[in-house]
């Protein structure tokens, strides 16, 4: 049931995004979120592979989540690519080739992440840049359902690496990101509080 909550509401941090990405309000890096749509899905793979249901599941869930933004996005998000797009997409071929030649849960979960890593940078440095065109109910969601999924591991036969690795890897990573944009809105929004004030 923990599980099946991890899924739920990780996917339901997705629907604010959605509707926010449709009314153009929400600019998501589409090489960020085709990475994690692949990812998802090799990682969920990975942990079925291994029996570990519940982190299948949290996994599954977010290839539906995030595969939507992606088919949303390619019309209203950022499609644009710089050199460290570039950097990313190669690093993430140079993984998966990587991931493909060893016949290894564990090792396919661990180069997920780091891949992951990779694919995250581009929606970090926009969140950086441009914190109002990313939705905070997003990462706080998806970073929830990081955290129940890894919680749910614990009856199910304990923590292994295919069990936790990646759903912990979520919700440090949507934390971090959720941080950024905490930070971030307030201070580039006080600039313009003050112009309006002085007006």
């Amino acid at each position: 049931m923990l599980a099946i909550l991890a899924s739920l509401v990780a996917v339901a941090g997705t629907v604010p995004y959605v509707i926010e990405t449709m009314q153009q309000k929400a600019k998501p890096r589409i090489v960020s979120w085709l990475t994690w749509a692949l990812l998802t899905g090799l990682a969920g793979a990975a942990a079925l592979a291994d029996g570990q249901i519940s982190a299948a599941l949290f996994a599954f869930a977010g290839t539906l989540a995030t595969g939507s933004v992606v088919v949303v996005g390619w019309r209203y998000g950022d499609r644009s690519f710089t050199k460290l797009d570039i950097g990313c997409m190669i690093g993430v071929v140079v993984g998966l080739g990587l991931w493909l030649s060893f016949d290894s849960p564990a090792l396919a979960i661990w180069g997920s992440i780091a891949i992951d890593c990779v694919g995250f940078v581009p929606t970090f440095v926009h969140a950086w840049k441009k914190p109002g065109e990313e939705t905070l109910a997003f990462f706080a969601f998806a970073g929830a359902g990081g955290l129940l999924s890894t919680i749910a591991a614990v009856p199910v036969g304990g923590w292994t690496v295919t069990s936790v690795a990646y759903p912990l890897y979520v919700a440090l990573s949507m934390a971090a990101c959720l941080t950024i944009l905490l930070i971030r809105a307030p201070r580039l929004a006080q600039p313009t509080q003050q112009t309006n004030t002085t007006d």
